[in-house]
Protein backbone atom coordinates (compact mmCIF):
# COMPACT_ATOMS: atom_id res chain seq x y z
CA UNK A 1 0.00 0.00 0.00
CA UNK A 2 1.12 3.38 -1.23
CA UNK A 3 2.53 5.98 1.74
CA UNK A 4 0.20 8.69 2.06
CA UNK A 5 1.85 12.12 3.12
CA UNK A 6 0.34 13.71 6.18
CA UNK A 7 0.66 17.06 7.92
CA UNK A 8 2.04 15.61 10.68
CA UNK A 9 4.35 13.89 9.48
CA UNK A 10 6.33 16.93 8.91
CA UNK A 11 9.35 18.08 11.20
CA UNK A 12 9.54 21.77 11.01
CA UNK A 13 12.51 21.53 9.15
CA UNK A 14 12.27 22.70 5.26
CA UNK A 15 15.01 20.85 4.00
CA UNK A 16 14.47 17.56 5.74
CA UNK A 17 10.93 17.63 5.01
CA UNK A 18 11.38 17.59 1.42
CA UNK A 19 13.84 15.16 1.57
CA UNK A 20 11.17 13.11 3.33
CA UNK A 21 8.69 13.78 1.00
CA UNK A 22 10.79 13.04 -1.63
CA UNK A 23 11.98 9.45 0.06
CA UNK A 24 7.82 8.75 0.08
CA UNK A 25 7.77 9.23 -3.10
CA UNK A 26 10.37 7.07 -4.77
CA UNK A 27 9.46 4.26 -1.80
CA UNK A 28 5.80 4.26 -3.63
CA UNK A 29 7.29 4.21 -7.05
CA UNK A 30 9.84 1.52 -5.67
CA UNK A 31 6.85 -0.58 -4.40
CA UNK A 32 4.89 0.08 -7.90
CA UNK A 33 7.42 -1.56 -10.05
CA UNK A 34 8.06 -4.13 -7.72
CA UNK A 35 4.21 -5.31 -7.78
CA UNK A 36 4.15 -4.47 -11.47
CA UNK A 37 7.38 -7.00 -11.93
CA UNK A 38 8.85 -4.37 -13.95
CA UNK A 39 12.65 -5.52 -13.01
CA UNK A 40 14.69 -2.82 -14.87
CA UNK A 41 12.44 0.23 -12.69
CA UNK A 42 12.64 -2.22 -9.97
CA UNK A 43 16.41 -1.51 -10.22
CA UNK A 44 16.01 1.99 -11.22
CA UNK A 45 13.49 2.98 -8.54
CA UNK A 46 16.24 1.25 -5.84
CA UNK A 47 19.57 2.95 -7.21
CA UNK A 48 17.93 6.38 -6.55
CA UNK A 49 16.03 5.26 -3.28
CA UNK A 50 19.66 4.22 -1.64
CA UNK A 51 21.35 7.27 -3.14
CA UNK A 52 18.83 9.46 -1.64
CA UNK A 53 18.38 7.80 1.88
CA UNK A 54 22.82 8.70 1.80
CA UNK A 55 22.28 11.84 0.94
CA UNK A 56 19.29 12.48 3.60
CA UNK A 57 21.16 10.84 6.38
CA UNK A 58 24.56 13.34 5.31
CA UNK A 59 22.54 16.67 5.27
CA UNK A 60 20.59 15.88 8.72
CA UNK A 61 24.28 14.93 10.34
CA UNK A 62 25.55 18.65 8.48
CA UNK A 63 22.42 20.62 10.17
CA UNK A 64 22.74 18.40 13.56
CA UNK A 65 26.43 18.83 13.72
CA UNK A 66 26.20 22.40 12.79
CA UNK A 67 24.06 23.43 15.88
CA UNK A 68 25.81 20.97 18.48
CA UNK A 69 22.95 18.71 19.24
CA UNK A 70 24.08 16.79 21.90
CA UNK A 71 22.54 13.44 20.45
CA UNK A 72 24.23 13.77 17.65
CA UNK A 73 26.08 10.66 17.55
CA UNK A 74 23.63 8.31 18.52
CA UNK A 75 21.70 9.80 15.72
CA UNK A 76 24.34 9.15 13.56
CA UNK A 77 24.72 5.93 14.66
CA UNK A 78 20.93 4.84 14.29
CA UNK A 79 21.65 6.25 10.82
CA UNK A 80 24.77 4.11 10.12
CA UNK A 81 22.83 0.87 11.34
CA UNK A 82 19.94 1.43 8.74
CA UNK A 83 22.44 2.52 5.97
CA UNK A 84 24.34 -0.69 6.20
CA UNK A 85 21.47 -3.25 6.17
CA UNK A 86 20.01 -1.22 3.04
CA UNK A 87 23.69 -1.71 1.16
CA UNK A 88 23.78 -4.80 2.47
CA UNK A 89 20.64 -6.16 0.92
CA UNK A 90 21.37 -4.32 -2.40
CA UNK A 91 24.82 -5.66 -3.09
CA UNK A 92 22.61 -9.01 -2.41
CA UNK A 93 19.84 -8.38 -5.13
CA UNK A 94 23.06 -6.89 -7.72
CA UNK A 95 24.33 -10.51 -7.69
CA UNK A 96 21.36 -12.74 -7.10
CA UNK A 97 21.10 -14.42 -10.78
CA UNK A 98 17.74 -15.83 -10.40
CA UNK A 99 14.65 -13.17 -10.88
CA UNK A 100 12.89 -14.93 -8.05
CA UNK A 101 15.57 -14.49 -5.37
CA UNK A 102 16.41 -10.44 -7.12
CA UNK A 103 12.30 -9.79 -6.31
CA UNK A 104 12.55 -11.74 -2.93
CA UNK A 105 15.45 -9.52 -2.05
CA UNK A 106 13.82 -6.79 -2.94
CA UNK A 107 10.86 -6.95 -1.16
CA UNK A 108 12.74 -7.48 1.90
CA UNK A 109 14.16 -4.61 1.27
CA UNK A 110 11.48 -2.32 0.49
CA UNK A 111 9.52 -3.40 3.39
CA UNK A 112 12.75 -2.49 5.58
CA UNK A 113 13.16 0.56 4.60
CA UNK A 114 9.17 1.55 4.40
CA UNK A 115 9.39 0.81 8.66
CA UNK A 116 12.74 2.09 9.30
CA UNK A 117 11.79 5.38 7.44
CA UNK A 118 8.43 5.92 8.97
CA UNK A 119 9.99 5.58 12.48
CA UNK A 120 13.06 7.52 11.64
CA UNK A 121 10.36 10.53 10.26
CA UNK A 122 7.83 10.03 13.38
CA UNK A 123 10.50 9.16 16.46
CA UNK A 124 13.88 10.51 15.97
CA UNK A 125 13.40 12.93 12.98
CA UNK A 126 10.47 14.51 15.23
CA UNK A 127 12.09 15.07 18.17
CA UNK A 128 15.03 16.30 16.32
CA UNK A 129 13.27 18.57 14.45
CA UNK A 130 11.63 20.75 17.45
CA UNK A 131 15.46 21.62 18.44
CA UNK A 132 16.57 22.22 15.01
CA UNK A 133 13.77 23.96 13.28
CA UNK A 134 14.64 27.20 14.80
CA UNK A 135 18.13 27.41 13.78
CA UNK A 136 18.37 25.29 10.51
CA UNK A 137 15.46 28.01 9.53
CA UNK A 138 17.40 30.61 9.45
CA UNK A 139 20.50 29.29 8.22
CA UNK A 140 22.15 27.91 5.03
CA UNK A 141 25.38 26.13 4.12
CA UNK A 142 27.29 28.31 2.89
CA UNK A 143 26.20 30.85 4.21
CA UNK A 144 24.69 33.75 2.40
CA UNK A 145 26.77 36.83 2.34
CA UNK A 146 24.30 39.06 3.62
CA UNK A 147 23.50 36.75 6.62
CA UNK A 148 24.45 38.53 9.56
CA UNK A 149 27.34 36.86 11.75
CA UNK A 150 25.24 34.96 14.73
CA UNK A 151 25.78 31.79 16.88
CA UNK A 152 23.31 29.86 19.25
CA UNK A 153 24.76 29.14 22.52
CA UNK A 154 23.66 25.28 23.36
CA UNK A 155 21.23 24.51 26.05
CA UNK A 156 22.90 24.01 29.77
CA UNK A 157 20.56 22.24 31.75
CA UNK A 158 17.05 23.11 32.46
CA UNK A 159 17.80 26.68 30.83
CA UNK A 160 16.33 28.08 27.92
CA UNK A 161 19.01 28.71 24.69
CA UNK A 162 20.66 31.76 24.51
CA UNK A 163 20.90 33.86 21.09
CA UNK A 164 23.62 36.24 20.53
CA UNK A 165 25.43 38.05 17.82
CA UNK A 166 28.95 37.60 17.44
CA UNK A 167 31.44 39.91 16.28
CA UNK A 168 32.01 39.05 12.53
CA UNK A 169 35.76 38.23 12.90
CA UNK A 170 34.99 35.75 15.19
CA UNK A 171 31.88 34.47 13.70
CA UNK A 172 33.59 31.63 12.06
CA UNK A 173 34.78 30.05 15.47
CA UNK A 174 31.32 28.37 16.59
CA UNK A 175 30.15 27.84 12.72
CA UNK A 176 30.71 24.91 11.84
CA UNK A 177 34.05 23.98 8.83
CA UNK A 178 32.81 25.39 5.40
CA UNK A 179 34.37 23.55 2.37
CA UNK A 180 33.76 22.65 -0.93
CA UNK A 181 33.18 18.98 -2.23
CA UNK A 182 33.37 17.87 -6.03
CA UNK A 183 30.04 15.89 -7.20
CA UNK A 184 30.35 14.06 -10.03
CA UNK A 185 27.61 14.77 -13.19
CA UNK A 186 24.85 12.71 -14.10
CA UNK A 187 25.73 8.85 -15.21
CA UNK A 188 25.77 9.27 -19.27
CA UNK A 189 23.50 6.96 -21.49
CA UNK A 190 22.79 6.38 -25.09
CA UNK A 191 26.41 4.81 -25.97
CA UNK A 192 26.89 3.81 -29.86
CA UNK A 193 28.84 0.73 -28.92
CA UNK A 194 29.28 -1.87 -25.92
CA UNK A 195 32.86 -1.06 -25.24
CA UNK A 196 32.30 2.83 -24.95
CA UNK A 197 29.69 1.63 -22.49
CA UNK A 198 32.27 -0.36 -20.79
CA UNK A 199 34.68 3.02 -20.55
CA UNK A 200 32.59 5.06 -19.31
CA UNK A 201 31.70 2.54 -15.96
CA UNK A 202 35.18 2.04 -15.37
CA UNK A 203 36.36 5.60 -15.77
CA UNK A 204 33.43 6.69 -13.62
CA UNK A 205 34.00 4.31 -11.24
CA UNK A 206 37.51 5.50 -10.81
CA UNK A 207 36.42 8.86 -10.55
CA UNK A 208 34.39 7.92 -7.72
CA UNK A 209 37.11 7.40 -5.66
CA UNK A 210 39.25 10.48 -6.56
CA UNK A 211 36.14 12.92 -6.08
CA UNK A 212 36.58 11.94 -2.27
CA UNK A 213 39.89 14.12 -2.54
CA UNK A 214 38.60 16.81 -4.76
CA UNK A 215 37.39 19.00 -1.46
CA UNK A 216 38.27 23.24 -1.25
CA UNK A 217 38.61 25.00 1.62
CA UNK A 218 39.29 28.49 0.38
CA UNK A 219 40.38 29.97 3.86
CA UNK A 220 42.83 27.81 3.90
CA UNK A 221 46.20 28.59 2.16
CA UNK A 222 49.01 26.35 1.23
CA UNK A 223 51.49 27.38 -1.27
CA UNK A 224 52.41 24.29 -2.52
CA UNK A 225 50.28 22.61 -5.36
CA UNK A 226 48.55 19.58 -4.36
CA UNK A 227 49.27 15.80 -4.57
CA UNK A 228 48.41 14.31 -7.83
CA UNK A 229 45.15 12.46 -6.68
CA UNK A 230 44.17 15.48 -4.74
CA UNK A 231 43.37 17.83 -8.10
CA UNK A 232 40.52 17.71 -10.33
CA UNK A 233 42.89 18.76 -13.08
CA UNK A 234 44.33 14.74 -12.50
CA UNK A 235 40.95 12.86 -13.01
CA UNK A 236 40.56 13.58 -17.06
CA UNK A 237 44.31 12.56 -17.54
CA UNK A 238 44.16 10.06 -15.63
CA UNK A 239 40.65 8.95 -17.65
CA UNK A 240 42.47 9.18 -20.92
CA UNK A 241 45.14 6.97 -19.84
CA UNK A 242 43.25 4.28 -19.08
CA UNK A 243 41.15 4.47 -21.69
CA UNK A 244 44.26 4.31 -24.38
CA UNK A 245 46.32 1.88 -22.20
CA UNK A 246 44.35 -0.44 -19.94
CA UNK A 247 41.02 -0.62 -21.45
CA UNK A 248 41.70 -2.83 -24.15
CA UNK A 249 43.47 -5.62 -21.73
CA UNK A 250 40.17 -5.30 -19.89
CA UNK A 251 37.81 -5.11 -23.20
CA UNK A 252 39.39 -8.82 -23.98
CA UNK A 253 37.41 -10.58 -21.36
CA UNK A 254 34.91 -13.30 -22.51
CA UNK A 255 32.68 -12.92 -19.63
CA UNK A 256 32.37 -9.23 -20.63
CA UNK A 257 31.34 -9.75 -24.10
CA UNK A 258 28.84 -12.17 -23.00
CA UNK A 259 27.50 -9.48 -20.81
CA UNK A 260 25.79 -8.04 -23.78
CA UNK A 261 23.31 -11.25 -23.92
CA UNK A 262 21.85 -10.68 -20.25
CA UNK A 263 21.55 -6.68 -20.52
CA UNK A 264 20.30 -4.05 -22.30
CA UNK A 265 23.54 -2.28 -22.72
CA UNK A 266 21.66 0.35 -25.01
CA UNK A 267 19.69 1.34 -21.98
CA UNK A 268 22.56 1.22 -19.60
CA UNK A 269 24.66 4.21 -17.84
CA UNK A 270 27.60 4.15 -16.26
CA UNK A 271 26.09 3.39 -13.13
CA UNK A 272 23.56 0.91 -13.73
CA UNK A 273 26.43 -1.03 -15.97
CA UNK A 274 27.72 -2.36 -12.50
CA UNK A 275 24.11 -3.52 -11.61
CA UNK A 276 25.11 -6.42 -14.27
CA UNK A 277 28.33 -7.95 -12.90
CA UNK A 278 28.21 -10.63 -10.88
CA UNK A 279 31.23 -11.72 -8.48
CA UNK A 280 33.01 -13.85 -11.21
CA UNK A 281 33.09 -10.71 -14.13
CA UNK A 282 34.11 -8.38 -11.01
CA UNK A 283 37.42 -10.65 -9.88
CA UNK A 284 38.01 -11.37 -13.77
CA UNK A 285 37.94 -7.54 -14.54
CA UNK A 286 40.08 -6.63 -11.71
CA UNK A 287 42.56 -9.17 -12.53
CA UNK A 288 43.09 -8.23 -16.44
CA UNK A 289 43.20 -4.21 -14.49
CA UNK A 290 46.12 -5.13 -12.46
CA UNK A 291 48.20 -7.42 -15.55
CA UNK A 292 47.75 -4.10 -17.96
CA UNK A 293 49.54 -2.51 -14.78
CA UNK A 294 51.92 -4.51 -14.61
CA UNK A 295 52.65 -4.76 -17.84
CA UNK A 296 53.65 -0.61 -17.85
CA UNK A 297 56.22 -1.15 -15.16
CA UNK A 298 59.96 -0.90 -15.55
CA UNK A 299 62.48 -3.89 -16.26
CA UNK A 300 65.41 -4.54 -14.38
CA UNK A 301 68.09 -5.07 -16.61
CA UNK A 302 71.95 -6.03 -15.78
CA UNK A 303 74.46 -4.41 -17.84
CA UNK A 304 77.77 -5.89 -18.75
CA UNK A 305 79.43 -4.59 -16.22
CA UNK A 306 77.08 -5.77 -13.69
CA UNK A 307 75.37 -2.82 -12.80
CA UNK A 308 71.77 -2.79 -12.35
CA UNK A 309 69.20 -0.29 -14.52
CA UNK A 310 65.64 0.08 -15.34
CA UNK A 311 64.31 -0.16 -18.80
CA UNK A 312 60.96 2.16 -19.73
CA UNK A 313 58.55 0.79 -22.04
CA UNK A 314 57.15 3.08 -24.55
CA UNK A 315 53.98 2.54 -22.86
CA UNK A 316 55.21 4.06 -19.75
CA UNK A 317 56.63 7.10 -21.52
CA UNK A 318 53.29 7.62 -23.12
CA UNK A 319 51.89 7.39 -19.22
CA UNK A 320 53.95 9.87 -18.21
CA UNK A 321 53.36 12.46 -20.79
CA UNK A 322 49.65 11.44 -20.71
CA UNK A 323 49.45 12.13 -16.96
CA UNK A 324 51.53 15.78 -16.51
CA UNK A 325 49.78 18.51 -15.18
CA UNK A 326 48.96 21.19 -17.33
CA UNK A 327 50.92 23.45 -15.03
CA UNK A 328 53.34 23.16 -12.24
CA UNK A 329 50.76 24.67 -9.67
CA UNK A 330 48.36 22.08 -10.99
CA UNK A 331 49.40 19.38 -9.23
CA UNK A 332 52.90 17.54 -8.16
CA UNK A 333 53.20 14.21 -9.54
CA UNK A 334 56.53 12.30 -9.17
CA UNK A 335 58.57 10.94 -12.18
CA UNK A 336 56.25 7.61 -12.49
CA UNK A 337 58.01 4.32 -11.99
CA UNK A 338 57.00 1.24 -10.17
CA UNK A 339 56.02 2.47 -6.78
CA UNK A 340 53.28 5.07 -8.65
CA UNK A 341 52.14 2.35 -10.71
CA UNK A 342 51.30 0.57 -7.81
CA UNK A 343 49.34 3.67 -6.49
CA UNK A 344 47.51 3.95 -9.67
CA UNK A 345 46.76 0.46 -10.18
CA UNK A 346 44.85 0.22 -6.68
CA UNK A 347 42.30 3.07 -7.95
CA UNK A 348 40.18 0.60 -9.50
CA UNK A 349 38.79 -2.48 -7.72
CA UNK A 350 35.28 -3.55 -8.88
CA UNK A 351 34.77 -6.44 -6.23
CA UNK A 352 34.71 -3.51 -3.37
CA UNK A 353 33.09 -0.16 -2.64
CA UNK A 354 36.53 1.98 -2.25
CA UNK A 355 34.84 5.16 -3.13
CA UNK A 356 32.19 4.48 0.11
CA UNK A 357 34.69 3.65 2.52
CA UNK A 358 36.63 6.61 2.17
CA UNK A 359 33.82 9.12 2.02
CA UNK A 360 33.27 6.98 5.40
CA UNK A 361 36.67 7.49 6.61
CA UNK A 362 36.81 10.88 5.30
CA UNK A 363 33.77 12.20 7.70
CA UNK A 364 35.48 10.38 10.81
CA UNK A 365 38.44 12.79 9.76
CA UNK A 366 36.24 15.91 9.94
CA UNK A 367 34.77 15.02 13.12
CA UNK A 368 37.74 13.70 14.77
CA UNK A 369 39.48 17.62 13.74
CA UNK A 370 36.69 19.44 14.49
CA UNK A 371 36.43 18.19 18.14
CA UNK A 372 40.34 17.66 18.91
CA UNK A 373 41.72 20.67 16.77
CA UNK A 374 38.62 23.28 16.24
CA UNK A 375 36.09 22.24 18.95
CA UNK A 376 33.23 24.45 18.87
CA UNK A 377 31.89 25.88 22.54
CA UNK A 378 29.38 23.15 23.07
CA UNK A 379 30.64 19.90 20.96
CA UNK A 380 31.99 16.97 22.02
CA UNK A 381 35.33 17.18 22.55
CA UNK A 382 38.19 14.41 21.16
CA UNK A 383 40.82 13.72 23.38
CA UNK A 384 44.30 14.65 22.06
CA UNK A 385 45.97 12.49 19.35
CA UNK A 386 42.52 11.04 18.07
CA UNK A 387 43.32 12.91 14.56
CA UNK A 388 46.66 11.57 14.63
CA UNK A 389 45.70 8.30 15.56
CA UNK A 390 42.79 7.50 13.15
CA UNK A 391 45.17 8.55 10.32
CA UNK A 392 47.94 6.16 11.77
CA UNK A 393 44.54 3.53 11.68
CA UNK A 394 43.59 4.52 7.97
CA UNK A 395 47.13 4.13 6.91
CA UNK A 396 47.15 0.69 7.72
CA UNK A 397 43.55 -0.51 6.55
CA UNK A 398 43.93 1.16 3.23
CA UNK A 399 46.39 -0.23 0.55
CA UNK A 400 47.27 1.53 -1.74
CA UNK A 401 48.92 4.72 0.11
CA UNK A 402 45.34 5.67 0.52
CA UNK A 403 45.48 6.42 4.01
CA UNK A 404 48.30 9.05 3.11
CA UNK A 405 45.91 10.96 0.44
CA UNK A 406 43.42 10.92 3.59
CA UNK A 407 46.06 12.49 5.78
CA UNK A 408 47.43 15.19 2.41
CA UNK A 409 43.85 15.88 2.15
CA UNK A 410 43.46 17.13 5.64
CA UNK A 411 46.37 18.80 5.42
CA UNK A 412 44.50 21.02 2.54
CA UNK A 413 41.56 21.63 3.89
CA UNK A 414 41.54 21.73 7.72
CA UNK A 415 43.58 24.72 8.82
CA UNK A 416 45.37 23.31 11.64
CA UNK A 417 46.72 20.62 10.06
CA UNK A 418 49.79 21.76 9.36
CA UNK A 419 53.46 21.03 7.90
CA UNK A 420 54.58 21.12 11.70
CA UNK A 421 51.45 18.49 12.12
CA UNK A 422 52.90 16.38 9.49
CA UNK A 423 56.29 16.19 10.38
CA UNK A 424 55.34 15.06 13.93
CA UNK A 425 53.07 12.14 12.29
CA UNK A 426 55.80 11.35 10.01
CA UNK A 427 57.98 10.29 12.94
CA UNK A 428 55.07 7.76 13.50
CA UNK A 429 56.37 5.63 10.37
CA UNK A 430 59.85 4.99 11.07
CA UNK A 431 63.11 5.97 12.81
CA UNK A 432 64.57 7.52 9.53
CA UNK A 433 63.60 9.18 7.04
CA UNK A 434 64.10 6.49 4.42
CA UNK A 435 61.71 4.21 6.58
CA UNK A 436 59.32 6.67 6.36
CA UNK A 437 59.15 7.37 2.67
CA UNK A 438 58.66 3.91 2.64
CA UNK A 439 55.37 4.10 4.08
CA UNK A 440 54.28 7.17 2.85
CA UNK A 441 56.27 8.53 0.30
CA UNK A 442 54.10 11.45 -1.19
CA UNK A 443 53.58 12.93 2.25
CA UNK A 444 57.39 12.90 2.88
CA UNK A 445 57.86 14.40 -0.89
CA UNK A 446 55.66 17.17 0.26
CA UNK A 447 57.99 17.83 3.43
CA UNK A 448 60.57 17.86 1.44
CA UNK A 449 59.77 20.70 -0.70
CA UNK A 450 58.43 22.53 2.56
CA UNK A 451 62.21 22.55 3.42
CA UNK A 452 62.67 24.26 0.70
CA UNK A 453 60.51 26.95 0.92
CA UNK A 454 60.26 28.61 4.96
CA UNK A 455 58.05 30.97 4.37
CA UNK A 456 55.51 28.44 4.59
CA UNK A 457 56.36 27.47 8.15
CA UNK A 458 56.53 31.11 8.87
CA UNK A 459 53.02 32.04 7.52
CA UNK A 460 51.29 28.86 9.65
CA UNK A 461 52.77 29.80 12.43
CA UNK A 462 51.41 33.63 11.90
CA UNK A 463 47.78 31.74 11.22
CA UNK A 464 48.36 29.97 14.13
CA UNK A 465 48.60 32.64 16.75
CA UNK A 466 46.20 34.46 15.33
CA UNK A 467 43.50 31.77 16.03
CA UNK A 468 44.78 31.49 19.50
CA UNK A 469 44.38 35.35 20.02
CA UNK A 470 40.55 34.60 18.37
CA UNK A 471 39.66 32.03 20.50
CA UNK A 472 41.04 33.50 23.69
CA UNK A 473 38.45 36.75 22.70
CA UNK A 474 35.69 34.56 21.65
CA UNK A 475 36.31 33.02 25.44
CA UNK A 476 36.55 36.31 26.90
CA UNK A 477 33.30 37.20 25.00
CA UNK A 478 31.15 34.14 25.56
CA UNK A 479 31.91 34.66 29.74
CA UNK A 480 30.38 37.92 29.41
CA UNK A 481 27.40 36.76 27.45
CA UNK A 482 26.72 33.70 30.01
CA UNK A 483 27.62 36.54 32.73
CA UNK A 484 24.82 38.95 31.65
CA UNK A 485 22.12 36.01 30.99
Amino acid sequence: MAIQWQDAMSIGVPDLDADHRALVELINDFEANLESGDEGGTGNAMRDLVGLIADHFSREENLLSGIGCPSFYAHRDSHDAVADRIHLLRRRYLVATEASVRHDIAATLLGFIRTSLMDHILTEDSAMGRRMAPVAGTRSLPPEPSEPASAVAARAPESRDVEYSLPPHLAHLLTRLNYTQAELPRPRSGFDSFEALCVEAVTRRIDEVLVVFHKDNPSVRRLLPPSFVLSPDFAPRFRRAVEHLIMPELLKSRLLRQMTARCDWQAADGDSFWEHVDNALADDMLERWRLAWDDLKLVERVKDDGSRVFQVKESTRALRDLLQPPSPEAYDLPRIGNAEIETLKSLFDPTRDLAGALHAAWQRCHDLYEQEMEPRVFQQKAREGALRDYLLLAHRQYAGNWGEFLTLTAHRVFGRVTTHFLERFSTNLGRTEQERAGHMPYLMRTLHQVRDRPEIRRQEREEEAEWQAQRRELQNFLKGITAAA
